[in-house]
């Protein structure tokens, strides 16, 4: 396959370098150890074996949260932490990472001051807050900001904030910072061993999977932040290593605003499975999730179980008026959470959410566990570690508490504002716009951007962007992660999906047989996503 002159320059670079760290996989943990790192001047590189966030780190709940449901297991090192870190990203992410009003319906008497009192907890833990705190609030204005709750026996509730972001293009402009900090990052590389001296991990052996060549690449230490995979690339080093991951699977349904009625997300706070449930506006759809199911197989794309699918219609429809079927589902996504299980239990809701870092005794540092949420603080965690075991010099302090993301400088909440008039959008496809490019919009668009679809909202000047700056390869990564159409909408990502094809073919110079192959890719997938919800 033809690749750019920059991604030739990229591995050439890579197999001719020394690095203090090279990081496999390039989801949430990989991206922000890589930026971390980098900011602090360590000579980085960063593996990741198919696009980032293709995996668990895109198929999130797409919330910032300390986790409501964590103070009943007294989580409160976690939930304090995960709170701090939702007032930075706030702060240094603002146009993908927003506050999220939530109701919390009540319909006991004795719930609503029950459920204060933890929210109370909440508040404190959270600290000096850039949200309000939570307020018990009447049957009316539950009403008022959920219309579609289930009105039969409701009390009220409570109302609190939480933050809601976008997983894979916050993903992606970690990468882009790591990048612009000096790492090197290449996706579509995967690692078939490992390099040692004297029992000693001093690098990896990986093959290009675009071009199929060979590279070996050196480094004073190796981390694996493969997520699911961690085990596997644990075996290549040692192959009687024991396994310490207990994967679980999250599913989530999407419907339209039209079925589910709602301007705030909604908690359904006692489920079947004795969990929590969300459902929650996001990018102008809403999304019910998620199950949290015990799994032995792990795929590259994960299905839905049917026995899911009825679960979360089962749960909708216990808190809602409207009645939820299979006919409403717009889209269905799942996301496979790599807990890890160091006394064997395999209970996954009782497992924390905490990180958890393993040293072998060749070297390799291995970090699963965490949560979006904590993602920034489990790259500071690792950098620190890595320093350690590579017996790495002392450079800069961390410095990502006040790291500004791209797209940051020049965004406003008004942004969308211009956008609409300057371009003559929508008003949904301008807030879209604003909220994925931030401040970089109008620069990417130029002065009459192209549609890409007539009547659809996106634009060829977006896909030359996610080339040019967000490593995107194919179809997939443009329809499901760069944008979110695959989350969202699946009638919509099958129409879009050949001229996008198209688009990428000429930018990226494939031959025919290319495009139709990267086509079939993302239409595959579909079509397995329809079977799983019919």
């Amino acid at each position: 396959m033809a690749v750019s002159k920059e991604r030739s320059k990229t591995l050439q670079t890579l197999a001719n370098t020394d690095y203090d760290i090279l990081i496999l996989g390039g989801g949430a943990t990989g991206a922000g150890t890589a930026l971390d790192a980098s900011l602090r001047g360590y000579k980085v590189a960063l593996l990741e074996k198919k696009d980032f966030a293709s995996g668990t780190s895109s198929r999130s709940t797409k919330l910032i949260h300390g986790g409501v449901r964590y103070l009943a297991q007294f989580h409160f090192k976690l939930i304090h932490e995960a709170l701090t870190e939702r007032k930075r990203l706030l702060q240094n992410a603002p146009h993908l990472v927003k506050p999220l009003l939530f109701v919390l319906p009540t319909y006991s008497w004795y719930e609503k001051p029950y459920f204060s009192i933890g929210l109370t907890m909440y508040d404190f833990l959270a600290g000096t807050s850039t949200v309000p705190g939570h307020k018990r609030i009447s049957k009316d204005v539950a009403l008022g900001y959920f219309p579609s709750l289930k009105k039969q026996s409701l009390k009220g509730g409570i109302a609190y904030y939480d933050a809601q972001f976008n997983d894979a293009r916050l993903n992606v402009a970690t990468i882009r910072g790591a990048k612009e900090a000096g790492a090197e990052i290449v996706s579509r590389v995967e690692v078939e061993g490992f390099l040692k001296e004297n029992g000693k991990i001093v690098g990896v052996k990986a093959v290009d999977l675009l071009t199929k060549k060979k590279v070996s690449i050196r480094a004073k230490v190796v981390a694996n932040t493969t997520g699911v995979w961690i085990d596997a690339i644990r075996k290549l080093d040692d192959p009687d290593s024991h396994s310490v991951l207990s994967p679980s699977q999250g599913i989530h349904l999407v419907f339209s605003k039209e079925k589910i009625p709602c301007t705030t997300a909604m908690i359904i706070p006692k489920t079947a499975d004795g969990r929590v449930v969300f459902v929650i506006p996001w990018e102008g759809k809403v999304v019910l999730g998620t199950t949290d199911t015990a799994i032995k197989s792990i795929d590259d794309e994960p299905l839905p179980l049917k026995d899911e699918v009825e679960f979360l219609l089962q749960t909708g429809n216990d808190y809602l008026d409207t009645k939820l079927t299979k006919d409403d589902i717009l889209s269905v996504f799942s996301g496979l959470r790599p807990l890890i299980s160091l006394d064997g239990s395999k209970n996954t809701k009782s497992i924390s959410r905490e990180e958890a870092i393993l040293v072998s005794d060749s070297g390799l540092v291995t970090m699963s566990g965490g949560k979006w949420s904590t993602y920034r603080k489990m790259g500071e965690d690792l950098t620190d570690r890595l320093i350690v075991e590579g017996k790495l010099e002392s450079k800069k302090d961390c410095s990502t508490m006040n790291f500004s993301f791209p797209g940051k400088e020049g965004y406003s909440p008004n942004l969308y504002k211009t956008l609409q008039n300057k371009y003559n959008l929508i008003k949904n496809d301008a807030i879209r716009i604003a909220d994925s490019l931030g401040g970089e919009a109008e620069n990417i668009l130029g002065k009459k951007p192209k549609e890409i679809l007539k009547g659809s909202g996106y634009f060829e000047e977006e896909i030359q962007h996610f080339i040019n700056k967000e490593f995107a390869h194919s179809v997939s990564d443009v329809i499901a992660r760069r944008w979110r159409v695959l989350f969202l909408d699946l009638a919509l990502a099958k129409k879009l999906a050949d001229p996008v094809s198209k688009s990428l073919a000429k930018h990226l110079a494939w031959t025919e047989i290319q495009r139709k192959n990267s086509l079939k890719e993302l239409k595959d997938l579909i079509l397995s996503l329809e079977t799983t919800i019919q």
